[in-house]
């Protein structure tokens, strides 16, 4: 029965045992499985008669072990042959096991590492058994496959069987297995006997045959639990090994220097000697070695030397033509250059001598740095036996080693295989998918370090491909479906996501093979010309996609031949061209099978890079500003590889299909790319780190800044966040404490307003009590708004958004109390201790407490008008208030001259009596009663003057505060005295006009003013400036006593009495405001269309009525009510077409702020969103100076345009925010501190904005020169 008959028969059986126990009907399936099993017997005879009879050549070594082998196979499930090139084991073996009686119950599988020895074999051994490719010797490669039914022997590449794994588990198709080559140790080789380690035990019909060279074949026996080894010896002649060492001191980490130049050229004339007409295959570590050896040794060895020799390279990027030169041999002797690829993989006709440099690139995978480094090693004594015995196949042959014996000796015996020395995500992405189990568990014949797991479970879940436990994700086994390595399925996957398909399958296919492009050696310049014409300067794999569709359409357009002869006219591997378009139509079946739309359209250039960046998010780079160089993840520094079409021009951020460490770690297939883009794909692996949250009253919000990093690559420095998106809880927590607690929250909830309030009497109390122990705790406060606010609010708008929701009575929840606010031991302050008011000079004063010692407020501070300041007595005010009197009392006794206050101690005792006695006395100043008191209670002779009040602690005195007639403070200070003598005159005149004249009325709404002059004498011959005062719904008359002041009440009053004496055409503008709708709504965002109106309406007037100040009499009054009536609807709609003009543009300029900019550019965002919020507001007509509006619309255009450019170039606008960001804050700064907003500070303001234009949108012009130097004299005329 074949392998897979009896597969399909064990389940079969296993089912209807299943069956028979539940007593279920069997016949049918019975009769299945007996038809099955004669079927399959069947086949079996036919394939034992068809089987062809192998036939040997005596000549090849391994057949003298003809009968060792049979007997071999028939009696072990594992041997291990080991054998040199030419021993005959590749094309014999196969043929043995059909002669063992393998190949009928199921296919004898032999890999290859490469796709050119599996078709090389199979014709090899198809054409010794006498039959036609694909019929009793089948292949399969990537690309192609020639099989029939009747096959017995199969070649194919190791990859392609490890991938029929997903489909057969058990290689039920096979009853057989070659492992051939396995010394090379590959990934592929190492994954394969691994799994069948575990898959023998249960497969025991499958026989494994592993053929190597003679190295380390024990580590393969043992692995397989002591299979027998079979040595065959190869044909070959004798190597004589001459070890010339360059020189005693060369430079080991340079082996490419001059003097192995020099070593070269000596050997090849030691050589020459042995004979002239020998071929010499040099083996050196890269292409720029071979360029610069073969130069060297035209130079060197001009002349007779060199003649009738040809200098060729060989390498794995060769082109074909120049690949014929070194397979092909004419007659002239030959010295061919060659990395480690003529080592084992090509087998180079015709060499007699060999040179071995010692040394080779070796892949090597970092997982420090992540990248794939091809550093320049010594090779292994492996190594270096395989080189020489590439001299030994046809004739006697010598091999000249360029360094010493010692050396050799000191060198790893083996190359190490390449699972220690490269990623193994692909590797443990197939094991998870295919629920292998841990990659630790696995058998491998090496196992792999522990931190190189590591680092591929970490580049696993950078590609999303395993979730933070390590299980699969369901893209990680999407990813596990692509015959691609796991990066390049990362971008495929995220391109369908994308709708960008196509494209990505085109380049993932592109990056998968060698660069079709070619650059011969002598003909660079011509080849670099004409691929110039696919160069994108931006992106490497947008110069792979056009290159992609015009081959495309050439093929479409020409025959074969003709596309053949075109790719080598331009400079095209067309080997490697149709390499790409058969994986390209690969991975479009594989996409068709997985249901994967197939639009066929190209995809717009960010999706491209987007899905590409998706599985580079390690190869991100971020450009240094002291050098060319590249910072990239986890600290590593590369550079733009020269032949990639953005080197020389340096974008900020890029991105690299690859970083390989060489001379230099450079990146290859580049592309610019945006940070956003990597916040938006590496969202996962981002660490966010946010620092200084803080409330923001302006903007209703905890903000944060926060830097972000991937891998350590900064990419945001420091960007405004709203922090409640990071941290919820800290943030409301900060939410209560600043703006509830604090009350730093703009509402107009009546809660705020009460709490305040009632905050301001608690505080008021510890001031008179100058105690900190009233008030209190702000822990206290946060758990009562604590209790109170949902979970969810943790900013204004939120907290808003609740309140609506609430009824008026669930509001009053948020009510402070006394309870709440004070401790509980806190006790109150009596009234008549602590009075709110003194009674002095016949009027009732203000007193305002403060505790706060050191400060100029510090004590008890009495409001005097200025009208009463000369009425106040010094004396009354030595008695402060009753709560800080016995304090006084103490105070004074204490800085009494030292003979008296011996007699006076304990101080407080003496004050407590001192305090008794001067209750009758209180009509008399302090001081005086004091010292006849204190002379009283002691017998000492005291005086008053010995009570220095003076020296006296602030608090201790009152302060005075002298106040104007808007309680504007005029003057202050702890002396009456001086401020009696200072504004002793100006208090009179105060005074007196407080008396009553025929000036002052009040409530008036027409004019019965009559004529009122501009200035007049007080009775005490003083002068005064009359006019009208605003009282809001009426108009009143009164007396200054300065100029300025009378001009301001002035304007302010008839702007008043003419609202009051045009009604109707105030109400017909109100509804004819000229406002049209299309501003209107733009408007809307902002306020209501009323509040509008009206503060057009307000502006309008202003306008309107310029000539205020000369309205004296009713006359004039008069006059300008009928210029009002006439003009004012006409100023109203100038106006409104300035909003008209403006307000659209606002709206256009604050829609374009949402949406997917915001997410791309935050901080230009929030940057023009404060622009527009302080531009645009409820009010802002009013508040304009003259003149200003009518720059509003060039300021909100300057925004549009800066709009445009933002995308364009986000940096530039970075930079320029930069510049207006401290000119701007430190306007804000001013006035947060309550600086004054005078005609400087608006002249400053503006000059701001000018600045802006200046920068984001020059083309609009300003008003005015703008600089720098200018807007710093502009803030120092401020004053500020």
């Amino acid at each position: 029965m074949t392998a897979v008959d009896a597969a399909w028969c064990r389940k079969r059986l296993a089912a209807l045992r299943g069956r028979k126990r539940r007593l279920q009907p069997i016949d049918r399936l019975a009769g299945q499985l007996a038809e099955r099993v004669e079927q399959s017997r069947a086949r079996v005879a036919k394939r034992v008669e068809a089987a062809p009879t192998p036939r040997y050549d005596p000549a090849l070594p391994i057949v003298a072990h003809r009968d060792e082998l049979l007997e071999a196979i028939r009696d072990h499930q594992v041997i291990v042959v080991a054998g040199e090139t030419g021993s005959g084991k590749t094309t014999q073996l196969p043929k043995l096991c059909l002669e063992a009686g393998r190949g009928v119950r199921g296919l004898i599988g032999c890999t290859q590492p490469r796709r050119i020895a599996a078709r090389a074999m199979a014709d090899r051994v198809a054409e010794e058994l006498a039959s036609e490719l694909g019929r009793w010797v089948a292949y399969q490669v990537r690309f192609r496959e020639r099989s029939s039914p009747d096959s017995y022997i199969k070649f194919m590449t190791d990859g392609i069987l490890l991938a029929e794994t997903a489909a057969d588990p058990f290689f039920d198709r096979y009853d057989t297995l070659i492992i051939d080559e396995a010394h090379e140790r590959s990934l592929n080789i190492d994954f394969l006997l691994g799994y069948l380690k575990r898959l023998l035990p249960r497969r025991p019909d499958l026989k494994l045959i592993i053929t190597s060279a003679t190295i380390d074949t024990e580590r393969f026996a043992d692995h397989f639990d002591g299979a027998p080894i079979i040595e065959v010896s190869g044909r070959g002649y004798p190597v004589d090994l001459i070890y010339q060492p360059i020189t005693d001191d060369s430079d080991k980490e340079d082996p490419g220097g001059r003097d192995l130049y020099q070593g070269i050229a000596d050997a090849v004339v030691r050589l020459g000697k042995a004979d002239p007409a020998g071929d010499i295959l040099v083996f050196l570590s890269g292409e720029r070695e071979i360029r610069e050896a073969g130069d060297f040794l035209r130079r060197r060895l001009a002349g007779g030397q060199i003649r009738k020799t040809e200098i060729l390279p060989l390498y794995a990027r060769l082109s074909s033509a120049e690949q014929r030169r070194v397979f092909h041999p004419g007659e002239a002797r030959r010295i061919i250059l060659s990395t480690n690829v003529a080592e084992t993989s090509l087998t180079v006709p015709r060499i007699r001598f060999v040179i071995d440099s010692g040394y080779a690139r070796i892949s090597r995978y970092s997982h420090r740095s992540r990248i794939q480094r091809l550093p320049i090693e010594a090779i292994s004594q492996a190594s270096a036996n395989q080189r020489s015995g590439r001299c030994g196949r046809l004739a006697p042959g010598i091999c000249v080693r360029l360094y010493g014996e010692d050396d050799f000796n000191t060198r790893p015996e083996y190359t190490e295989p390449e699972i220690l020395r490269t990623s193994l995500a692909s590797v443990i992405l197939r094991m998870l998918t295919m629920g292998l189990g841990a990659v630790e568990e696995f058998p491998f014949v090496d196992p792999p370090a522990p931190r190189m797991i590591n680092d591929a479970y970490q580049l696993l879940f950078e590609l999303s491909a395993i979730d933070v436990s390590r299980s699969v994700t369901d893209l990680g086994k999407r990813l596990a479906r692509w015959p691609l390595d796991v990066r390049l399925a990362r971008m495929v996957e995220e391109g369908a996501r994308r709708g960008c398909l196509e494209d990505l399958m085109v380049l993932a296919a592109a990056l998968s093979i060698q660069d079709p492009r070619e650059r011969p050696l002598d003909a660079q310049s011509a080849a670099d010309q004409a691929h110039e014409r696919f160069r994108d300067e931006g992106s490497d794999f947008l110069t792979l996609l056009k290159l992609w569709r015009y081959l495309r359409e050439l093929r479409k357009s020409i025959s074969g031949n003709q596309f053949r002869k075109r790719c080598r006219r331009e400079f095209m591997n067309w080997q490697r061209v149709l390499e790409w378009f058969d994986l390209y139509q690969q991975l479009r079946d594989q996409a068709r099978e997985g249901r994967l739309p197939l639009s066929g359209r190209h995809g717009d250039e960010e999706s491209i890079h987007k899905s590409l960046l998706a599985g580079l998010l390690s190869h991100c780079g971020l450009k240094q500003p002291d050098n060319p160089g590249y910072s990239g993840a986890r600290s590593r520094e590369f550079f733009i590889f020269p032949g990639s079409g953005l080197f020389g021009s340096s974008p900020r951020w890029l991105m690299a299909a690859e970083i390989v460490e060489t001379s230099r770690t450079y990146a290859r297939i580049n592309a610019s790319i945006r940070p956003e883009w990597i916040e938006e794909l590496g969202a996962h692996l981002l660490k966010r780190h946010c620092f200084d949250p803080h409330w923001s009253r302006r903007r209703g919000s905890v903000l944060a800044w926060e830097r972000v990093t991937l891998h350590g690559l900064v990419l945001v420095e420091k960007r405004r966040v709203a922090f409640a998106d990071r941290d919820p809880g800290e943030a409301r927590r900060i939410f209560i404490l600043e703006a509830l607690v604090r009350g730093e929250l703009d509402t107009r909830a009546s809660f705020q307003a009460h709490n305040a309030k009632i905050r301001a009497e608690v505080e008021a109390l510890e001031h008179k009590r100058r105690k900190r122990d009233v008030l209190t705790d702000e822990h206290a406060l946060f758990e009562f708004f604590d209790a109170r606010v949902p979970e969810s609010v943790n900013s204004s708008k939120a907290f808003e958004s609740w309140l609506t929701g609430l009824g008026d009575r669930d509001r009053e929840l948020l009510y402070l109390g006394h309870d709440v606010l004070m401790r509980e031991d806190a006790g109150e302050a009596p009234g008549e201790l602590f009075p709110d008011t003194l009674l002095a000079g016949g009027h009732r004063l203000a007193l305002d407490y403060h505790f706060e010692p050191g400060h100029p407020m510090d004590g008890v501070c009495v409001t005097v008008p200025l009208e009463y300041l000369n009425t106040v007595d010094s004396g009354q005010l030595q008695w402060l208030v009753p709560g800080l009197l016995r304090d006084k009392l103490i105070a004074l006794i204490r800085q009494l001259p030292k003979p008296i206050r011996r007699s006076l101690t304990p101080a407080p005792a003496f004050a407590d009596a001192l305090l008794e006695a001067l209750a009758d006395r209180r009509e008399e100043p302090l001081l005086a009663a004091c010292a006849a008191e204190l002379g009283r209670l002691t017998g000492l002779d005291i005086e008053m003057r010995d009570l220095q009040e003076d020296r006296l602690p602030d608090h201790l005195r009152f302060l005075v505060k002298v106040t104007g007639p808007g309680g504007d403070v005029l003057a202050s200070g702890r002396d009456l005295d001086a401020l009696q003598e200072s504004l002793g005159r100006r208090a009179q005149r105060r005074f007196m006009d407080r008396q009553g004249t025929e000036f002052n009325r009040n409530g008036e709404t027409e004019w019965v003013f009559g004529t009122l002059p501009e200035q007049v004498d007080t009775p005490a011959g003083v002068p005064a400036w009359p006019a009208l005062v605003d009282q809001e719904t009426a108009v009143g008359a009164r007396l200054f006593d300065t100029r300025d002041e009378a001009v301001l009440s002035h304007m302010a009053g008839v702007l008043r009495l003419l609202r009051l004496a045009i009604p109707d055409k105030l109400r017909y503008l109100r509804n004819h405001h000229g406002v049209n709708r299309e501003a209107l709504l733009a408007w809307s965002a902002r306020g209501g269309a009323a509040e509008l109106v009206e503060d057009l309406l307000e502006r309008s007037l202003a306008k309107t009525a310029t000539e205020l100040p000369g309205v004296r009499d009713e006359e004039a009054f008069q006059a300008l009510v009928e210029r009002t009536r006439s003009r004012l609807g006409h100023v109203m709609q100038t106006q409104a077409k300035l909003l008209n003009g403006l307000l659209p543009l606002y709206g256009q300029a604050a829609l374009a702020l949402q949406g997917a900019l915001a997410q791309r550019r935050p901080e230009a965002v929030a940057d023009m969103e404060g622009q527009l919020f302080d531009l645009v507001y409820p009010g802002f007509l009013s508040d304009l100076f003259p003149g200003r509006l009518k720059h509003y619309a060039r300021y909100l255009k300057a925004v549009l345009e800066r709009l445009v450019q933002l995308d364009q170039d986000p940096l530039r606008d970075a930079q320029r925010m930069a510049l207006v960001e401290p000119w701007w804050t430190r306007y804000l700064a001013a006035l947060e501190a309550g600086c004054l907003y005078d005609e400087a500070m608006d002249a400053y303001r503006w000059l701001v904005e000018e600045y802006r234009v200046s920068l984001f949108a020059q083309r609009l012009g300003t008003d005015g020169k703008v600089s720098e130097k200018r807007l710093a004299e502009a803030w120092k005329r401020t004053g500020c």
